[in-house]
């Protein structure tokens, strides 16, 4: 059983975890960061111990948590002794649980399916969580962690985990950078962008409600030539936002067009 915590990143799925782990009386032991000022601050929230030396990490911990990016996850990783009794987990979407092999035979993926920012409010309850683990004993440990947490876990292999992952990166990353360029080309010309709010609005609701593809308006679901072709000329001047335009154009009207 998963007791007495570690974490390894002081960014903000750190701090959502943590938060979430002293609400619902998880110890964290020690916070471990390259980043002193952000460490410090976390510890101050869980009213624990923090390091940026590797070498001082909380060995009376059972679990060392890696909530860091994947290239820091692998550097530190390199730094550790092998922990035979101690259970070693990831956050990352797409990184292998078994960089933690050469460490100990418990090791697993602690996966939330979320964004992080700091300032946001994160129910755990709602996350959807994916966990995967290197035997029958962490896997269990994984699932009481979850249900300590009151987490919807998802017991998924790594290359499920990929795809999910993308899967992430088309409906927020690439979603909200698309909503980028629409407040970018408000500014441009003049226009208050806050007017794209409400539409925004309805087209989440109507997507959590009815799913992407039975939500999908506009000219190129239509086949709407003649306004596409405005646009273009409109958006001549941008190269790339010209070509995204039509990229994604193109994908809308061959995904509901499909012969």
């Amino acid at each position: 059983m998963i007791n007495k915590i570690v974490i390894l990143g002081s960014g903000n799925l750190a701090f959502h975890f943590c938060k979430a782990a002293c609400i619902a009386g998880i110890e964290i032991s020690q916070i471990f960061s390259r980043n002193l000022e952000t460490a410090s601050q976390l510890a101050n929230m869980a009213g624990c111990d923090f390091t940026n030396d590797i070498n001082k990490i909380d060995e009376n911990a059972d679990t060392f948590l890696f909530a860091m990016t994947d290239e820091a996850n692998l550097s530190i990783v390199k730094k550790l002794k092998p922990y035979p009794d101690k259970t070693l987990l990831h956050t990352a979407g797409s990184l292998s649980m078994n960089i933690f092999e050469n460490i100990t035979e418990n090791y697993g993926v602690f996966y939330p399916f979320q964004t992080f920012s700091r300032n946001s409010k994160i129910d755990f309850s709602k996350l959807p969580l994916c966990i995967e683990a290197s035997n029958k004993q962490t896997l269990n440990a994984l699932i009481q962690l979850s249900e300590r947490l009151r987490c919807n876990y998802y017991i998924i292999n790594e290359e499920q985990r990929q795809v999910i992952h993308l899967s992430g990166v088309f409906g927020c990353n690439f979603m909200n950078h698309c909503i980028s360029l629409a407040e970018k080309i408000l500014e441009d010309n003049k226009i208050d962008k806050n007017i794209i709010k409400a539409l925004l609005k309805q087209s989440f609701e109507k997507v959590i409600e009815n799913g992407a593809f039975a939500s999908q308006t506009g000219p190129a679901v239509r086949r709407d030539y003649e306004i596409m072709e405005k646009h273009a000329q409109f958006l001549s001047k941008d190269e790339l936002l010209l070509e995204i335009y039509k990229l994604m154009s193109k994908s809308i009207e061959e995904t509901h067009f499909k012969k």
